[in-house]
This record gives structure tokens, sequence and C-alpha cells, in this order.
């Protein structure tokens, strides 16, 4: 077979996974040498008082698969942690190439995006300063931020851990 023309000839689909399985799913298709895309977000959650930041699939359930459509498609079904390909009248439904570029670039803007600029007033969520905004001043460090917070009519300098704070 000719690489080349397979890859030309490769579309982008969706697969359904089986529930809580996106991860397992797309690593073992992985291993079977295809191309996945499985678009995740960093979010934030106040768990017992602390705010924990962790990866989220941005569609549960789902994920995207390139493949030529002259394939062995009959692999995928019996891949773990797939349930079905996603088409209409029993036929696999092409993703447009503009699509997965376009998710994967918005995908990279959250994950490399400067949380907070010199000046932007944030406000405090977790901690003694709850509840209260404040102003950015820096990073200090790479878990913990200096803000600028009014106390009794004086700005005072104050740090706190960065998962304390939103903009």
């Amino acid at each position: 077979m000719n690489n080349q023309r397979e890859l030309a000839d490769a579309a982008w689909y969706l697969l359904q996974c089986k529930p809580r399985q996106d991860a397992r799913a797309n690593e073992h298709l992985g291993r079977q040498g295809f191309e996945c895309f499985h678009p995740t977000m960093h979010v934030e959650s106040a768990r017992r008082g602390r705010l924990t930041a962790r990866s989220q699939p941005l569609f549960p359930g789902y994920l995207f698969i390139r493949i030529p459509v002259t394939a062995n498609w009959t692999c995928l079904h019996s891949t773990r942690g797939v349930s079905r390909v996603v088409g209409f009248a029993g036929r696999p439904c092409k993703v447009e190439d503009e699509l997965i570029v376009h998710l994967k670039r918005r995908c990279e803007k959250m994950a490399q995006r400067k949380i907070f600029n010199p000046g932007d007033v944030v406000h405090v969520q977790v901690g003694p300063y709850a509840e209260l905004d404040a102003v950015f001043m820096s990073m200090d460090g790479d878990e913990r931020v200096t803000l600028l917070l009014n106390v009794l009519n004086r700005q005072q300098p104050v740090r706190v851990p960065l998962t304390h704070c939103r903009a």
C-alpha cells in the first residue's frame, strides 16, 4: 500500500467511547497507529476548601480519529474503550479538517495562556482573604502570586497560592 496516498485520503471522524473510557480508547488507538485527538481543558474546582486544577475532556465520551476511508474499520469496534463510530444512515460522518485545526489551536491557547497581567483585578476565593478583590502584582515562584490588597484603606502586599485566585 502507498502510505502517502492513504494519508492524503484520510479524514477525521468522531468516535463515541464507553462511559469514562475516553483516555483508554485514545491510548489503545494510539498503540494501533491511529492519529487521535482528544481535546481537553484545564479546570479548577474547590474541594474541602482548596482549589485543585485538573484536566477535563472538552467533549466527554467522544474523541476524534483520522483514518483513511479505505482502511479496515473493524478494528475500531473491538478497541477497548470505543463504543461506536458516529454516523448517520449507517455511514460514518466526516469531520472537517478546519474544525480540528480550530479545536487544536483553542486547546493550545487555553494551555499556554498567561493567567494574570500586572494591574489585573483578581478575586481571592479561598483562604484568609476569601471573597476579597485585589490587584495582581507579580508571580512569586510557580505556584504563588503577590497581590495588593486594600486593608484599612492601605494597599498591603500579600502572597497567596495561585490556585486561590480567579480573574
